[in-house]
């Protein structure tokens, strides 16, 4: 069954499924016309929040409802400063990985064809569906505000907290390394969060939205199962691919990140097999 038929049963859910729409077509047109495929990227830190707005504006008032809402911003906010900083937001912004895909595929017909099903229509309906939680709670009865309430913020601010700071060590190696200062010689990150994972802040990603679902735990009659997973499931599915797209890409261009890959866990964070130079 289509996910996206629960949200005909409410006024939010109505009004989410427009904007969805709406802006799936708006990022179809402009990666068609401009060939700058990042028009979701752009969207992405936004369109979440968004959505949990919608939900708050037109539901009942639920306390859990705006804790979620107040998660999701926070979520959002960060995402928005870090892609700005990196000059996502400028009219010619485009993840370095699209003219990689462009060239694989090498057709533009066929490329058009992803761009409509895959980048615009699939990333859409994701960016929806992790969000889709806050649009359950509020549509089904649930239990009073709990110590289950407590631990998922107090996960959610951990794995907000461990991303800012992944993203913030990035963020400096890559300025030293402009810079031409020592300890960046082989060209990527391995020191701090990254000496424990090869990717903790797609690591911490993955977390945010599961412990995000896991807010869903409060609904009457309690189940640790419903529609809402395929969201995180999908997301995790998609940062996995994205993230060997993401390595491929690095080991082409830095020779020893072969040997950071077979020491170091690729998402988990673990003690390294060994002590990296």
């Amino acid at each position: 069954m289509n996910p996206l038929i629960w949200f005909t049963e409410g006024e939010s859910g109505q009004y989410l499924l427009i904007v969805m729409t709406i802006i799936t077509v708006i990022c179809f047109v402009l990666g068609l016309i401009t060939q700058n495929h990042s028009q979701v990227d752009k969207l992405w830190s936004f369109l979440p929040p968004i959505y949990c707005f919608i939900v708050v504006l037109f539901s009942p008032h639920q306390p859990r409802v705006l804790l979620m809402h107040t998660l999701a911003w926070m979520w959002g906010i960060r995402l928005a400063y870090n892609f700005y900083r990196r000059g996502g937001y400028t009219w010619a912004g485009e993840d370095y990985r699209w003219p990689i895909v462009r060239k694989i595929v090498n057709n533009r017909i066929l490329f058009e064809l992803f761009n409509l099903t895959f980048i615009s229509i699939f990333q859409n309906i994701l960016l929806l569906m992790i969000a889709s939680p806050i649009y359950y709670i509020a549509s089904n009865p649930t239990a009073p505000l709990n110590l289950w309430d407590l631990v998922c913020t107090l996960l959610f601010v951990f794995l907000f907290i461990t991303e800012v700071t992944a993203d913030q060590q990035q963020w400096n190696f890559h300025a030293d390394k402009e810079a031409k200062r020592p300890g960046t010689e082989d060209g990527f990150v391995k020191t701090g969060l990254f000496r424990y994972s090869r990717h903790p802040n797609f690591f911490s990603e993955i977390c945010i939205w599961w412990v995000f679902y896991a807010f869903t735990f409060s609904v009457q009659p309690f189940s640790y199962l419903n529609w809402t997973i395929l969201g995180t499931i999908s997301l995790t599915i998609l940062i996995n691919g994205s993230t060997a797209l993401t390595e491929s890409i690095t080991s082409s261009k830095y020779p020893k990140y072969k040997e950071y890959q077979k020491t170091t866990s690729k998402l988990i964070p673990w003690w390294p097999a060994k002590k990296i130079d």
